[in-house]
């Protein structure tokens, strides 16, 4: 089982790698310029603030499941927290994907419903994963 389990580390750690590489291209994609500008300059600051906040924790993720593999599943406490909070990250995002975000307005292109399924899956993917490895540090099927 850890063998598989840092197997879907590595997966994760593309996945991740690959999501905060494709974030370069959602502002555009989305028009968020156009969106935001007639926003005061507050609330773009904040939005991109938040935007930044987003990334950056994609980042972090992407570092850890890459580099600490074997921190992940060695069975700590801390292991277990970090795991815990990733796993609650992600299923926050899988609800706002199906249940909070209204993709009305998102042009209905071919790449873009391939984009929302791959993104979607990816999600629901590092959910499941970081569940297990949240499971796996609190003793389960050791």
């Amino acid at each position: 089982m850890k063998e598989l389990l840092n197997y879907g580390l590595m997966f994760a750690a593309f996945g991740l790698t690959s999501l905060v590489i494709a974030s370069f291209w959602i502002p555009t994609l989305l028009g968020w310029k156009e969106k935001l500008a007639g926003l005061s300059p507050l609330m773009k600051e904040l939005f991109w603030t938040y935007a930044f906040y987003i990334w950056s924790m994609h980042i972090f993720m992407a570092i850890l499941t890459l580099g600490f593999r074997d921190w992940f599943l060695s069975g700590t406490p801390a292991a277990a927290a970090v795991a815990g909070f990733i796993c609650f990250w992600w299923t926050v995002r899988v609800y706002l994907q199906f249940f909070g975000f209204d993709l009305k307005e998102v042009e209905d292109t071919r790449f873009n419903r391939i984009a929302k399924n791959m993104l979607t899956l990816l999600f629901l993917y590092l959910m499941t994963l970081f569940a297990i490895i949240f499971w796996w540090n609190l003793g389960g099927s050791r």
